[in-house]
């Protein structure tokens, strides 16, 4: 039994349960930050979680939830981890959760693509490009940190 545990195991990809797609960024200023977006499928029956974005422009990471900070305004404050729960979609999107590209290191500017690194608990490092887009009206928010 404990083989054909381990040739399932061997046999058994576990990037491909998770599947990244729409992913793109805000355009940005050297020295400034950014906002990453992206859908999360999980295909697989296990929850799977979302602990590390690495991006080399980058000089700080941050995984950031969108809440409601009274007054009519909203805030962003870091989050350790997101859990993507069995057979589910989660949206990174501007206003909600969203990964902070903080400290560029150059201008990013419309249309350029850059490689980023997601590290789940399951399915452990995935490679997507995303690309930069300005962000449209409608997706502006007012917020603070």
């Amino acid at each position: 039994m404990n083989l054909l545990f381990a040739l399932l195991l061997v046999f058994s990809n576990p990037s491909d349960k998770i599947k990244i797609v729409h992913a793109w960024m805000r355009v940005g200023a050297e020295g400034q930050a950014t906002g990453l977006f992206f859908k999360i499928e999980n295909n697989s029956d296990k929850a799977d979680t979302l602990y590390k974005v690495e991006f080399e422009l980058a000089g700080k990471v941050e995984i950031h939830e969108t809440y409601d900070a009274g007054d009519d305004m909203m805030g962003m404050r870091e989050v350790k981890q997101i859990v993507i729960p069995a057979k589910s979609t989660f949206e990174l999107k501007p206003g909600a959760h969203h990964v902070m590209l903080m400290k560029l290191k150059r201008d990013i500017i419309k249309g350029y693509e850059g490689t980023v690194n997601l590290y789940f608990k399951q399915a452990g490092k995935i490679v997507i490009k995303a690309q930069a887009k300005e962000m449209m009206k409608q997706q502006s928010m007012e917020h603070q940190h």
